[in-house]
């Protein structure tokens, strides 16, 4: 599978890597997306996949150029910026492993083989040969093997990189990307002890037709629970095993209480409910007093909640509540680790998102959002575009919002500024990934925010307004 570099003119490798794009459906309503644009971002796609590794470095750190691809090409980004993003990352990327030869992978011996990085190439061809052997049902083959019990603990690590990356497979119907997915999760360590075990994963599932708390409400227990208030301030949070040990036992306490049942009108309401709060997690975490703080990690909360839907719609219903379920406790997770931090809901982001990017609304020239989508695809921060996408699809929902039956006491989240939270995240995030960082800090650029915010030392250090 390995290849060195191809020409920019050079479309056969579409063929070699067998690189096909549907039509994402959140795409089809916007302008510049055309036969150009598919062409060009199928082909660098396809060099991304024969040339390079899923990790840029031997810290696991995650490739992100067809992520920052198709984000910006279903936004309706021109031929030039495609590859222009492509040349910015291509520098940054470490070639792929070629085949190991003595290396056969199947569907019996695979957890022989997970959590090594030198058979990432294997797993891309075995996970291929699976894809193709399932025919019409190969998303549905996909999202089986990504529940695996020997792949779903690591499909669920990485900060959802894996989820991520199978959810831009799904979403642009290209079993190419899908295959990656699946071999990304399988090279992957476990970023947990045991929350995504066979076992676990069914105690955090009980059968239950209540409506079990919200999530708000959790959140709230969460904080108030003494293995929460007892978490020592740490600057790195994810290097102390006794934060991530506590914040894994918080995280499977507290998702069994959060109850989805198994039915279409309650999977429905309840990813709304769960997008609702990693949009709060994202956008209302800045205490009074201070500069305006946009957090990494709980970013790809909101992130890899864009494609739930995706992965949602390949599922039998039961199998919808596990993955929905799965993702809360994610979440939960990474909110403990950090502090269980406080959300200051501010008027701004609280009040009626009354610009919806619904069909057809992106064709007015006074939409706002069409502004917020032409700066994300200029930004060269990789993570932005993909806020923008996460943003907008809580705009669409919010448009034709799903209510689930609960009692009087199941607190909703407020309604949501999908538009302002949008704008403040292009407005605010300036820096480039492809410079040097101090240099843009001295220059005022500004970058994502790191740490436990949840804690009062944090704020301490932390600028004034």
């Amino acid at each position: 599978m390995a290849e060195h570099s191809h020409d920019d003119s050079d479309y056969s490798v579409v063929d070699r890597a067998r690189m096909t794009l549907g039509h994402a459906p959140a795409g089809l309503y916007l302008p510049g997306i055309d036969g150009a644009t598919r062409r060009e971002a199928t082909r660098l796609c396809a060099r991304d996949y024969l040339e390079h590794h899923v990790f840029f470095n031997n810290r696991g750190f995650h490739n992100h150029l067809n992520h920052h691809l198709l984000a910006v090409f279903a936004l309706g980004a021109p031929v030039k910026r495609l590859q222009d993003i492509f040349d910015l990352h291509k520098g940054m990327q470490r070639p792929s492993y070629s085949l190991e030869s003595d290396v056969q992978i199947t569907a019996d011996n695979l957890a022989d083989y997970v959590s090594d990085e030198r058979h990432y190439p294997n797993f891309i061809k075995f996970f291929q040969g699976e894809l193709e052997a399932a025919g019409e049902g190969w998303k549905t083959a996909a999202c089986n093997y990504f529940m695996d019990p020997r792949v779903f603990p690591l499909g669920m690590s990485g900060i959802f990189h894996p989820l991520i990356q199978l959810g831009y497979g799904l979403e642009f119907e290209s079993k190419a990307i899908t295959a990656t997915a699946l071999a990304q999760a399988c090279v992957h360590s476990s970023s947990f002890k045991s929350m995504f075990s066979r076992d676990t994963v069914a105690d955090m599932n009980p059968d239950s037709s209540d409506s079990g708390l919200s999530l708000m409400q959790i959140l709230d227990r969460i904080r108030k629970d003494p293995l929460a208030v007892s978490m020592e301030f740490n600057p790195v949070p994810y290097s102390n095993s006794s934060i991530t040990d506590s914040a894994e036992k918080l995280a499977t306490k507290y998702t069994k209480y959060w109850s989805v049942p198994a039915t279409k009108d309650a999977i429905d309401a309840k990813y709304q409910e769960l997008l609702s709060v990693a949009a709060l997690m994202y956008g209302s975490l800045t205490r009074p007093g201070h500069k305006l703080l946009l957090h990494f990690v709980l970013m790809h909360c909101l992130t890899s909640a864009y494609f739930l839907p995706i992965i949602l719609d390949c599922l039998p219903v039961e199998r919808q509540a596990e993955i929905l379920k799965a993702h809360c406790a994610a979440v939960l997770d990474a909110f403990a680790v950090h502090g269980s931090p406080e959300f200051f809901v501010t008027p701004e982001v609280s009040t009626v998102d009354t610009h919806l990017a619904v069909s057809g609304s992106t064709g007015d020239a006074n939409n706002q959002w069409l502004d917020v989508f032409a700066d994300s695809i200029a930004s060269n921060d990789i993570h932005v575009v993909k806020v923008i996408r996460s943003l907008w699809r809580g705009s669409l929902l919010s448009a034709f919002p799903v209510r689930h039956a609960s009692g009087d006491d199941y607190e909703l989240p407020p309604p949501i500024n999908w538009l302002y939270l949008a704008r403040i995240t292009v407005d605010t995030i300036t820096a480039n990934n492809f410079r040097d960082m101090d240099e843009q800090v001295k220059e005022g650029k500004r970058f994502w925010t790191f740490g436990m915010l949840g804690h009062d030392e944090f704020w301490k250090s932390y600028p004034k307004e």
